[in-house]
Order: C-alpha cells, then structure tokens, then sequence
C-alpha cells in the first residue's frame, strides 16, 4: 500500500503519518500510545519500525487523567460509559479511515481499548498486534500503582479514594470485557505481549491472566528483567528491537 497520498489528508485526533524513507514492507504499523501519554513520546518506537522500512501512523488519544478530574465522563458512540470505551471509538474510526492492512502497536492499558475496536471490527484487515507493557487484567492495582509510582501522591487515603474512581472512569467492566474480544479474534491471530519484570504498574502476571486463557491466540512474550514500565525500547534496545523485527517480519508481505 502506497501511503504517500493518502498521507495528506487531514484526519481526526492529530492523526499523522510517518512515512519510512525507504519502504520495504506493504503493511502499516499503527501506534496507540498510553494513557496520559503523546504521540511525541512514541517517536523512538515509531523510527524502529520506519528504519524497518514500515510506515507508521500515530495520533493523540482524547479523553486524559485532567478531563476525569474535571468531571467530563465519557460516553462512547455505542453508550458505553468510560474512557475505555471512548478510546475504542477514536481507534475505531480512524482504523475504518486508513485503507490497507495494518499491525498495532499499543501501549500499557489503552491496549485494551485497541482489542475493543478490533473485536468490534471482526479483526478485518489487522494482521497482529504488539502490546507493550500491558494490558492489566487487575486494573484496580494498576490504578492504584498509577497513583502512587508516577502521580506520586503520597496520601495514602488519597490513593485509596482515588482508585475506584478512576477505575470505574475508565469502564465500570474494569478490564473483564476484554476477555470477551479476545474470544473473537481469529484463530492463530498473532500477538507479541512485551513486559518488565521490575515493572511497577502492571506486573508480568497481570498481562499473562489477558492473554492465557485465549487458546485462539498465537500469542508470544518478550520478557525484559531489568525493564520497568514502558522502558523496554529506551533501556533495552539490543533485546526489544531484534525480536520487533522477527515479529513484523513475519507478519509483513514485502513491497
């Protein structure tokens, strides 16, 4: 697939296009970055995959931590309520926009959203997905390690009122839906779950509870010891990026 025109158009949510000089590969890679996160905080994620001679695509999640506290509770198009939810709409329209076949490449829990919008859409022209550092099946630990290792609140009765607020801002299904999509996805469906043994949001066994009851998935792990959340490509690159390369290749039909 030829991007280079379809890149100019203007899409929704900063959608933007990152075209690799020298394009070896059909398939685009289309990134979901974590939550309270950027698409600029991608950008060494998104050279790997354009020095692999993929193009990328990236874009800017609606719906942060700021918006909950301000009281603007999501509503999805389907009238579910959550962030969660409402992230699955934005991944949602913009997969039905890009034309051609595409892997995904998410981020800790918005991972989760990335599964609802591609069981929405019968997987129907993702090929696989990458899942860096999540998704939780826990998400209440996981918000409230959220709170505690990069928030920072010290208060502990803060924290614990903090937790289920926000856990139940993000899906009142907390995480137990995605087993639901899961079961939807096609058999041998190829997925790549990266983690950090030292990670301090959503520990190794937390991700594995998602993806091991899924005996339809063709589902494999990179395990980083030393790594934390999210630090694997930054930290780790002679060990992240070799086995992203194997898993894209892979999957990827060569120009």
């Amino acid at each position: 697939m030829n991007y280079s025109e379809v890149a100019k158009k203007t899409f929704p949510f900063e959608g933007e296009f990152f075209l690799a000089r020298n394009k070896k590969f059909e398939e685009l890679i289309f990134f979901v970055h974590f939550f309270d996160g950027s698409k600029k905080q991608l950008l060494r994620h998104i050279r790997l995959v354009n020095e692999l001679g993929f193009d990328a695509f990236a874009f800017q999640l609606q719906g942060t931590h700021r918006d909950l506290m301000s009281v603007k509770i999501p509503f999805s198009a389907k009238n579910k309520f959550g962030i969660k939810h409402a992230y699955a709409d934005q991944i949602e329209h913009l997969l039905n926009e890009i034309p051609g076949q595409k892997i995904i490449f998410s981020f800790s829990n918005p991972s989760a959203s990335a599964i609802e919008a591609m069981a929405r859409r019968h997987c129907s022209d993702t090929l696989g997905m990458i899942c860096d550092s999540g998704p939780t099946a826990e998400f209440l630990p996981s918000a409230f390690k959220l709170y505690t290792h990069e928030f920072k609140i010290k208060s502990l009765a803060l924290r614990s009122v903090l937790t289920p607020v926000l856990s139940a801002a993000w899906s009142l299904h907390f995480h137990k839906d995605l087993h639901k999509d899961l079961e939807t996805f096609p058999e041998g469906f190829r997925i790549l779950s990266i983690r950090g043994w030292k990670d301090q949001l959503i520990p190794p066994n937390h991700i594995d509870a998602v993806f091991e009851p899924h005996t339809n998935l063709n589902w494999t792990k990179l395990s980083l010891p030393e790594a934390g959340h999210l630090t694997g490509l930054r930290d780790f690159k002679q060990e992240y990026a070799p086995v992203v390369k194997s898993f894209l290749e892979a999957l990827a039909t060569p120009c």
